[in-house]
């Protein structure tokens, strides 16, 4: 066993220590009911922050031994009973607004440690290894989805954060090799141009594949000229139906800035039914009005309820007289045809649409998906000098991640960049990455 160097008993009887000279000190808290002891990095070599921050973790330990509560859980399984009740607390007190997000967290904290060690393994037995099995385990099942993978292990960075008050020893540090295309999401949108050149790729994709009018998939197409035979037939009214849904679930989301299952999904309880829609017309000056429309996002979706203005109003009434489901109770993005008529249309079926639009385009400078929209709609309120705190409360978004994403992408604007660089400064300082608002500031000329 290697030993303990610079033990140092610290106010509350615990102790610090290191397990190489110059390493970061560890916490080490034997709990007074006899429960077990409270192991964990203190991620730093200040000696009088290691200090600080042990008193402090003493003092939360004591509190909560004092109020009844179990500090030390002896299982996995008692762990994730005591993180479903610290979620259920954070509902309560308003930190999390969906109770399918708590659902969601609690019940996929609980499948993974499950499924890895079981529910009976000792929390305190665990080590940075047994950890590491998560991430080949979760790759197998989602190599498509790598992005979900990197979210998923950010659940279970945040149950081991919570979980080192209940004895576990080591908090995992899980790394996922995230593709460029994938991380590169957020800080990638459409510009006006890009965005003119998709609503007429939308447009010219709702038209018949053939003279004849009929409507035929890039896959049959594929294997049709393979065997040299005629192209196998679809159903062509939910073919064409479908077209012309996702072109009004794309501009809708431009103008509304909502996820995509806020609108529509596998889930018909989070989405959106016309009872759900107030179009309203409101007049700016006069001769000139807006028609404008009310969103209210279900309390089901991600971050719960909230309520959205937009100036998609004539997009949504052109769509409910296209639509042949259109009363208070019926979806708004309802497919038309087929056994699944009237029933929310499934996301998949809009991505695969999606994907043949943007390669129709031959639009390779990002790789979009059906979030671009919503990323698209910050960017250009945000550019437009919209407040910030109005848009992050459209997108559901705190202000603080709201500027975390997106104000890189604000720094990009052509407007910005003009009041930052002004023509007085000289070219050779430009390069420099000198920035001088006015020539009177220069000491001496330049040329």
């Amino acid at each position: 066993m290697t030993p303990l160097l610079n033990v140092t008993k610290v106010l509350g009887g615990a102790r610090i220590y290191q397990r190489k000279e110059g390493g970061p000190w560890q916490f080490d808290y034997f709990v007074e009911n006899g429960e077990g002891r409270i192991r964990q990095s203190l991620k730093t070599t200040d000696k009088a922050f290691a200090t600080r921050e042990a008193e402090r973790l003493t003092l939360e330990a004591k509190s909560a031994v004092a109020a009844g509560t179990r500090v030390v859980a002896g299982s996995l399984g008692e762990c994730a009973d005591a993180y479903e009740l610290h979620q259920q607390d954070r509902l309560r007190r308003g930190e999390i607004r969906s109770t399918e997000n708590v659902r969601y967290k609690t019940s996929f904290v609980r499948k993974t440690c499950s499924h890895l060690f079981g529910l009976d393994r000792s929390i305190a037995s665990l080590t940075q290894k047994d950890w590491d099995r998560f991430i080949p385990w979760r790759l197998d099942e989602c190599q498509a989805e790598l992005e979900t993978v990197r979210q998923e292990c950010s659940l279970i960075r945040g149950f081991c954060n919570f979980s080192r008050h209940y004895g576990c020893k080591v908090i995992p540090e899980l790394k996922v090799f995230v593709p460029k295309s994938k991380r590169a999401r957020r800080s990638q949108t459409f510009s006006l141009d890009e965005m003119a050149s998709l609503r007429s790729a939308l447009d010219d994709y709702i038209k018949p594949d053939t003279e004849d009018g009929l409507y035929l998939r890039s896959w049959s197409l594929g294997s049709a000229k393979a065997r040299n035979k005629s192209p196998k037939l679809i159903q062509q009214d939910l073919e064409k139906s479908r077209r012309e849904l996702l072109r009004w679930f794309v501009l809708i989301s431009c103008l509304a800035g909502t996820r995509p299952h806020e609108l529509t999904g596998e889930n018909p309880e989070a989405s959106l039914r016309w009872s759900d829609v107030t179009v309203k017309t409101q007049v700016l000056e006069p001769g000139r009005a807006a028609v404008l429309a009310i969103l209210k996002v279900r309390e089901m979706t991600k971050t719960g309820e909230r309520t959205i203005p937009t100036t998609a109003g004539f997009l949504f009434e052109q769509l409910r007289s296209w639509t042949r489901f259109s009363d208070e109770n019926d979806y708004v993005f309802a497919d038309q045809y087929g056994i699944r008529a009237g029933k929310p249309v499934y996301l998949d079926a809009l991505r695969w649409h999606w994907n043949q639009v943007i390669s129709r385009m031959g639009f390779t400078r990002f790789k979009p998906d059906l979030y671009s929209m919503r990323h698209y709609f910050a960017t250009r309120r945000l550019a437009s000098g919209a407040p910030p705190a109005l848009v992050a409360k459209s997108l559901g978004h705190s202000l603080t991640e709201l500027m975390t994403v997106y104000e890189h992408v604000l720094m990009e604007e052509e407007s910005v960049i003009r009041q930052v660089w002004q023509t007085s400064t000289p070219s050779s300082l430009k390069k420099m990455g000198i920035i001088i608002p006015d020539s009177s500031e220069l000491a001496e000329p330049f040329s």
